[in-house]
């Protein structure tokens, strides 16, 4: 696999691959330096006579580089022109010109012509042709034309930001050689799966493969789903101001040519999910959500429906469906949607979203992996990932082996006594800020409404110019006290900060000039410079740390988390003050006696998800000999505490201690 840096566009052949060698090698050598090889704009369908002796070499902070590979200086230099006048065109189209100015104004200081036999390295020649300071911006925006990495010049800007908050706002996106890969790549198979943490751009990803499959076939249909309402409403909203950003000039044809909708939708509307529309089209029988109505059940029910149908009769209901957070889904719906469509389906989900899950090799089987992190901090991730596996205490909750390590971006380093340090590479988002005293998360052991206003004024103290909007304030805890919760915190920030907020658990999708708050059900796709999470105590249960982890990392500044109970609270600290200071994961590994309990674990967890929570109580009244007469009034009184579903110690518990009462 190639580095995830490094991208080339050209096509190979006894003219160019010993220089594109050189390239790779280099970039294999230098993990963090960025190279893109081309010979033409990508995403536009300029051509060129001389393309396939010249290689256009782009690297943030140097020039754009034409390497001539033959001594034809003529027709070089034709096409050197001829590209950058088309360069200007694109930069005009997407409104960079009145930022970047014409070519006469960057021409002569941001390109360069360079001649192959006068290549001794790729080190010296990128030494030669480093850009002064003052333009750097300019380069990587007119690289982000030329990569199709278009950005929102209006809101970013030519100059240099100045504060912390504004420099990660204006960061200048650009794509790396692994998303390059995706969106250009033409693969053989019909399934095309994406994996990366959280934060790596695969829904951005999604949305440049749905643009492109919009305006290149003419005729298709096209579903895009996912698990979450409040993502498919996000996502629902967002394509016409992407595609209008992006110059898509054909119209969008809603329901008729693209669906943007949740999995499952209802019998009432057959647009509304994917599942519902796939009922009306094939004849299948809508089944509603129960507690003993899951994913399983109505995707193998509408499969084995429509392995029954005759082949002569049978037609496609989609072209191409798009999928976003693949974990939320059992494996029979991805076979559901090979079957009925006729293209390809894309795929999107995270590597590291389920910690439930056992590491398996066919995980890591997918068409492309993503495991640079652009959207969080370093420094929060490796405190998410170490409270999501228990990394800071002795028992662990989990731990994979090296190449899923790797996988998930971390390079591992072994000492005595089972000691292992996990790190990871800078990300160049966050690598040029001054963050030395600055800290990424931080733990406040207190829940106090009138310590959530401290942490917005000390917020709106610390970046002057944050908004409402850029906070998200989540509340992890699953009972009905939350909802008094969120009207105390929701009028306080309205009376003293004069801030309006959203309700997430009833808007469902995040709105301008307002704070989110909500539950971990309305996260997720969502992001923000400042993330609060609350909890009254770090529970030591998968799912409860399955969804820490989760919400931590919606942050691309920093994320507060707010503990009422003190318990655990300190090896956290310790663990924290150690990824701040170090930049790393000091942890233990679990012995193989210990590794095999963790793996025991996760089987009887993966078990228990597979049925449903209705099955999942019977099992459990069955083995304690309750009688049926007393089993609806205890489930009922399970579902109003704050036990988790599927935690059987704590159920069992509450059963025994209460059985007397409703018996």
């Amino acid at each position: 696999m190639e580095k995830s840096l490094f991208y080339s566009h050209i096509k190979e052949d006894d003219s160019n691959k010993e220089v594109i060698k050189k390239f790779r090698d280099y970039t294999n050598q230098d993990s963090q330096r960025q190279i893109y090889l081309i010979n033409a704009p990508l995403g536009e369908k300029y051509e060129y006579n001389y393309s396939q002796n010249v290689l256009v070499i782009l690297s943030p902070k140097h020039k754009i580089i034409f390497l001539n590979l033959t001594d034809n200086t003529e027709e070089f230099s034709t096409y050197y022109e001829d590209f950058v006048e088309d360069l200007s065109y694109i930069s005009d189209k997407y409104n960079y010109k009145e930022f970047i100015g014409r070519p006469r104004e960057w021409k002569k200081d941001i390109t360069v012509k360079e001649k192959y036999e006068n290549l001794d390295s790729v080190e010296d020649l990128l030494k030669q042709n480093k850009l002064d300071s003052q333009s750097y911006r300019v380069g990587e925006l007119l690289i982000s034309l030329l990569t199709s990495s278009i950005n929102d010049v209006a809101k970013i800007g030519a100059k240099e930001p100045e504060s912390i908050l504004e420099k990660v706002k204006q960061n200048i996106i650009l794509f790396d050689g692994e998303q390059t890969r995706f969106i250009y790549q033409k693969f053989a198979n019909k399934t095309v799966s994406i994996q990366g943490l959280s934060g790596t751009g695969k829904t951005e990803l999604l949305l440049h493969k749905l643009k492109e499959l919009y305006i290149t076939k003419d005729k298709a249909k096209i579903f895009f789903t996912c698990h979450n309402i409040a993502l498919a409403n996000t996502l629902r909203a967002r394509i016409p101001s992407f595609f209008n950003f992006m110059k898509v000039e054909k119209q969008i044809e809603w329901n008729s040519k693209l669906w943007v909708n949740r999995a499952w939708g209802s019998q009432r509307d057959i647009n509304s999910g994917l599942y519902s529309y796939l009922c009306y089209f094939y004849n299948i029988p809508f089944l509603r959500y129960s507690s003993s109505t899951n994913y399983n059940k109505i995707f193998n029910q509408a499969l084995e429906h429509i392995n029954k149908l005759a082949l002569d009769n049978f037609k496609f209901a989609f072209d191409y469906i798009l999928i976003d957070e693949r974990q939320d889904f059992p494996n029979v719906f991805f076979e559901l949607c090979e079957k009925v469509t006729k293209e390809k389906v894309f795929i999107a989900g995270d590597i590291f979203q389920d910690i439930f899950e056992n590491t398996k090799e066919t995980e890591l089987e997918v068409d492309i992996i993503l495991n640079r992190c652009y959207r969080t901090d370093p420094r929060t991730l490796m405190f998410a990932h170490s409270i999501g596996l228990g990394l800071f205490e002795e028992k662990k909750l989990n731990w994979f082996d090296d190449a899923y390590w790797n996988a998930l971006g971390y390079d591992m380093k072994r000492e005595g006594d089972g000691q292992v340090e996990l790190s990871r590479e800078p990300i160049r988002r966050f690598e040029e800020l001054n963050i030395e005293n600055f800290n990424s998360t931080i733990i406040q052991n207190s829940t106090k409404v009138s310590d959530v206003i401290n942490i917005l004024n000390q917020i709106k103290k610390d970046h002057p110019t944050v908004k409402p909007e850029d906070v998200g304030i989540i509340i992890l805890d699953d009972n009905n006290k939350i909802y008094d919760y969120i009207d105390k915190i929701s009028y306080a920030i309205f009376n003293e900060l004069n801030w309006k907020v959203n309700r997430g658990v009833e808007t469902k999708e995040k709105s301008d000039d307002a704070v989110y708050i909500t539950n971990p059900n309305n996260v997720k796709g969502l992001e923000f410079p400042f993330v609060i999470c609350i909890t009254y105590s770090i529970k030591n249960t998968y799912r409860y740390r399955n969804i820490l982890y989760t919400m931590l990392t919606r942050s691309f500044i920093q994320s507060y988390l707010l503990v009422q109970s003190n318990e655990r609270l300190d090896i956290l600290k310790e663990g924290l003050k150690t990824i701040n200071a170090e930049r790393k994961i000091i942890t233990k590994e679990p012995t193989l006696e210990e590794k095999e309990e963790i793996n025991n674990t996760l089987v009887k967890l993966q078990n228990k998800k597979n049925i449903s929570y209705k099955d999942f109580l019977t099992e459990i009244f069955d083995e304690l000999k309750i009688a049926n007469e007393f089993r609806k009034k205890l489930e009922k009184a399970i579902t109003q505490t704050d036990i988790e579903q599927f935690d059987k110690d704590q159920t069992k518990k509450f059963i025994n201690a209460n059985i007397e009462f409703y018996s």
